[in-house]
């Protein structure tokens, strides 16, 4: 059965579980997530496939369990990518209309995006994604949509997300011989911010700090644009690492004691208290104290966000202003991770609630899939919704490798859609 009209997908693989979320627009436009699916992300590493078969086997388990509860098919799917091989920057590019005044068509819109695509990259890279393009018709600058504006120079402005490409292609491939179709590839903090900030945030100015599990990425907003992003290889992996090796325990050990009695608010954690954790071997335990414990996770949190925000103020420029921060993704349900944020950014902090997105599975905001966690997931949802009802002019996409029709047929025939391959 085809995908029906009006159905959105969006997958995000991510380094510990692969989510995939259904949502279907309304007549007024209006989106409702009808099918969530999770499953554990296997051969998955800082945001590359290392391991094809896994990521397959689990993208289907996602995908199976999402459609189930929807109780609809689907074939396409907007797709996450984070890694430390994505950079962006502002970029500018033009092209001249003629010697004599015309109207702008859509087809010079379509020669600039590709002025825009042809820009020297390194070796190996692709662009992903131009976000908050504007356009200037002359003198005329920050036009919104130039088609029908009349003039003999035509520019644009926007900052384009760039990525070498084989981790892309890699992870396009997974999807596909799980059967499914990539859309569109979003760098995550771009989804994320989609689904946390709100209008005035993007417009007076405010950073989004997504905290995944081997991935920390960022992106900054002011003006209505788009003007820094990028990702460091730091999550609640790295918090992990660092109790065990202080320790000497299990990494699981290591993730529940973060996530029972961890906490960045030292003033709260009396030095008396102790906690029981494994020892490395598993054999035994041994008591620790906890507030050295938090005191590990703040070091690191706090060492993240300088590194983020030591970056952001690098790429932005200095009289663009910025009255926030919002933290998203699972590790920003760290407890007082607000009060570090406020601290190191030296601004007002808050927690990216997710936010005028209808949920008829009643699944989200519960302690399976906190609405935070899924801050990637539910942005691509709202991208995708935002592409589907054409709102904004057209933005350049990565062009991706079609499959040919017997290639297509060899897939339906011979892959089995219910299980790994």
């Amino acid at each position: 059965m085809p995908q029906a009209p009006g159905l959105l997908a969006g997958l995000d693989v991510g380094n510990h579980r692969v989510v995939v979320l259904i949502g279907e627009l309304g007549s007024a436009g209006e989106l409702v997530i009808r099918g969530v699916g999770t499953a554990p992300s296997l051969g998955v590493r800082n945001g590359q496939v290392v391991q094809l078969k896994p990521v397959i086997a689990a993208i289907k388990a996602a995908v199976e369990e999402a459609e189930l509860m929807a109780k609809l098919p689907v074939e396409k799917v907007h797709v996450s990518v984070a890694g430390a091989f994505l950079g962006g920057r502002t970029t500018r590019a033009a092209i001249a209309l003629g010697g004599r005044e015309r109207e702008v068509a859509c087809r010079d819109v379509d020669a600039l995006h590709d002025a825009l695509r042809r820009q020297a990259l390194p070796t190996g890279h692709i662009v992903l994604n131009v976000a908050t393009p504007t356009y200037a018709v002359d003198d005329q600058d920050g036009v919104l949509d130039p088609v029908g504006m009349v003039g003999r120079h035509l520019q644009i402005d926007a900052y384009v997300i760039a990525s070498q490409e084989s981790p892309v292609r890699t992870l396009e491939k997974a999807v596909n011989e799980a059967g499914l179709v990539v859309e569109e590839f979003i760098f995550s903090p771009l989804a994320a911010a989609q689904a946390t900030l709100t209008d005035d945030e993007r417009r007076l100015g405010a950073i989004l700090v997504d905290i995944g599990f081997a991935n920390t990425t960022f992106a900054a907003y002011s003006s209505d644009k788009l003007l820094a992003a990028g990702c460091f290889p730091l999550g609640g992996n790295k918090l992990n690492d660092d109790l065990v090796h202080r320790f000497q325990t299990t990494t699981a050990a290591a993730e529940r004691i973060k996530c029972d009695a961890g906490t960045v608010l030292l003033t709260d954690v009396g030095e008396e208290e102790t906690l029981q954790v494994a020892t490395i071997d598993g054999r035994s335990h041994h008591i620790i104290g906890r507030r050295e414990m938090c005191k590990i996770l703040r070091i690191r949190m706090q060492e993240t966000f300088e590194l983020i925000g030591a970056e952001v103020f690098r790429q932005i420029p200095p009289e663009a202003p910025c009255t926030g921060v919002v933290l998203s993704g699972g590790g920003a349900h760290l407890e007082g991770l607000v009060a570090v944020a406020e601290e190191v950014f030296g601004k007002r902090a808050r927690l990216g609630e997710t936010e005028g997105v209808a949920d008829a599975t009643h699944l989200l905001n519960t302690s399976e899939v906190p609405s935070r966690s899924l801050a990637v997931a539910i942005g691509l949802l709202v991208h995708a919704r935002s592409t589907a009802l054409e709102i904004g002019v057209p933005q350049p996409r990565l062009r991706r490798h079609r499959a040919g029709w017997i290639e297509r047929l060899h897939q339906r025939l011979f892959t089995n859609p219910g299980g790994g391959s």
